[in-house]
């Protein structure tokens, strides 16, 4: 059980990563969009980037429009829970994040019956009751620090 609960936690990082936005199948990553092109509620979340738009990669316009997309399609507790992930990560060192983004790229190229099977096992643990949850990670951290 502990190895599994072990396991289980050096992989939450990595699917919390899958929350991330990316770009839809039919969205190419290597056409940018005029900023005339966004829809208009994609418009008013972006605003602040309207002067800049154009200068931005193709990707980031992409990445951008994408999260806004899902942004506006989220409840009001999704858009909450989003902006509290946001500051947590904006508190993460450099290294920190570098270490999340390489886990993140692992975890990309893992085979779909693995990435299933580990959402699932994520799934399961934010079913657990917090106080299981807080048990489970100060086993994890006693063992990985």
């Amino acid at each position: 059980m502990i190895k599994q609960s072990n396991k289980l936690l050096s992989l939450l990082s990595l699917i919390m990563l899958t929350l991330v936005p990316i770009p839809s199948l039919g969205q190419s990553l290597e056409n940018g969009m005029a900023w005339k092109e966004l829809g208009s509620e994609e418009k008013l979340l972006l605003v602040p980037l309207e002067n800049k738009w154009s200068s931005l990669s193709p990707e980031k316009q992409n990445r951008l429009n994408t999260g806004a997309k899902r942004w506006n399609t989220m409840s009001a507790n999704q858009q909450n829970s989003l902006k509290e992930k946001i500051q947590v990560w904006k508190l993460k060192s450099p290294d920190e994040k570098l270490a999340i983004r390489n886990q993140f790229k692992r975890f990309q190229n893992l085979p779909e019956v693995e990435k299933r099977s580990l959402r699932n096992i994520y799934e399961n643990f934010k079913n657990l009751p917090l106080e299981k949850q807080q048990s489970l990670l100060t086993q994890y951290r006693k063992t990985n620090d």
